[in-house]
Parts: C-alpha cells; structure tokens; sequence
C-alpha cells in the first residue's frame, strides 16, 4: 500500500505552514506587549491584563484628546461600554480619524451584565490583532464588573480571581451585583458609627490604676 503523502515532502507547503506560524506568534506577541509608557490617558486609569488599559473617558471637551493619545501609546482597539445617552455623536469619527478601531457594547448598569454581554466582549479580546486594546467607561467601573464575569463564565477563572481582575480594573459600586453573580458571598454591611466606637473602646486594655 502506498503511503500517504507527507507534508514535509513539498517545500511550498512547509513555506505556507512555517509562514502562518510565524504569523501567529506575531500576533500573540503583539496582544502581550505593552503599550507605550505614558502619562494616565483615562480617568482612573488601570492595567489589569497584559495589552489592556480600562478607565473612563473624560466628559466633555476633556474627550476630544484622549483618542490620538490612545493612539499614539500603541491602542489600536476602543471598546466602548457607555451608553449611546453617555457618548457625543462624534465619538466615533474622533476615534477613526485617530486611527482607532472604534467598537460599542453598551452596558448601562448590573441589568446588562449578562452572558450576552460577556461573550460580545469576548468575541472583541480573543482577536489578537486588536490589541492593544482600551476597554473604556465613564469611570472604569463597569469596564471591571463586564471583564470579571467574562472571566468566570467564559474563561473558567474562580470566583475570587474573577473579582480580583475586575477590582484591579476598575471595579467600584457594581461590586455587590458581580459578587452576586460570581456567587460570591455580599460584601460585610458597614457597622454604625456608634457601635463601630463601642466595638474600638472594648478592644482597648484597661488602664491601670
């Protein structure tokens, strides 16, 4: 019987198969560089995972430079997660004529914090050659909450590390809803001042006499 044809006997075909490794090796190793040093772009700028930058866009005019500056620090990827109320009409062009690949995935709050949300966003980090990408809000908040749970339903991290990325990325007053669907337990309630004092003044020792 006659043996099949091996690939390494035609020397086009290892050219193409060495050619599309190192086509994606490139392309790995351009979503794990950094970007550019720079001074903070974004309001409560954060660096969670190699490649990617999360914070909020400036209000107002305070917006108009942030997209060259993301440009010019390497950003090639703007994930917008801001509300089409939240976002100027010239957004987008601001972003294009920056360079940038401009994408929206509203998320108003913890009701869009959903699997569809997660595999949208998902769907945008698993190409590597958006990156590096910004993954923006008005204040980062969301930006953590989206990439925790993307995390732990997508990409099989604990419950615990999927709260730490989305803390590390900006995750503030949507903690209570992520821990939620993390399944994590709720946060401790706060003690009232009066029996936070109680509580201080019986831990002291006694005074000798």
């Amino acid at each position: 019987m006659l043996d099949r044809p091996r690939i390494c006997q035609y020397p086009a075909a290892r050219v193409l198969v060495a050619v599309l490794f190192l086509l994606q090796a490139g392309a790995f190793a351009q979503s794990q560089a950094p970007m550019v040093p720079s001074p903070a772009l974004l309001t409560n700028e954060r660096h969670p995972l190699p490649g990617t930058v999360t914070g909020g866009v400036p209000a107002g005019d305070g917006s108009v430079p942030v997209y060259q500056a993301l440009a010019n620090s390497g950003v090639r990827t703007v994930i917008d997660l801001r509300t089409e109320a939240e976002v100027p009409t010239e957004t987008a062009l601001l972003a294009a004529a920056a360079g940038l690949d401009y994408r929206r995935l509203p998320v108003a709050g913890e009701a869009e914090l959903d699997l569809a949300s997660a595999r949208a966003l998902d769907l945008l980090l698993d190409d590597w050659s958006r990156y590096p990408v910004a993954v923006v809000c008005g204040s980062g908040n969301r930006a953590g909450a989206l990439l925790a749970v993307r995390a732990f339903w997508l990409d099989g991290a604990r419950p615990d590390a999927a709260l730490d990325l989305g803390l590390r990325a900006g995750l503030t007053k949507l903690e209570p809803a992520v821990r939620l669907l993390l399944g994590l337990p709720p946060l401790p309630l706060p003690q009232p001042a009066a029996e936070s004092a109680a509580a201080g003044s019986a831990a002291k020792p006694a005074a000798r006499p």
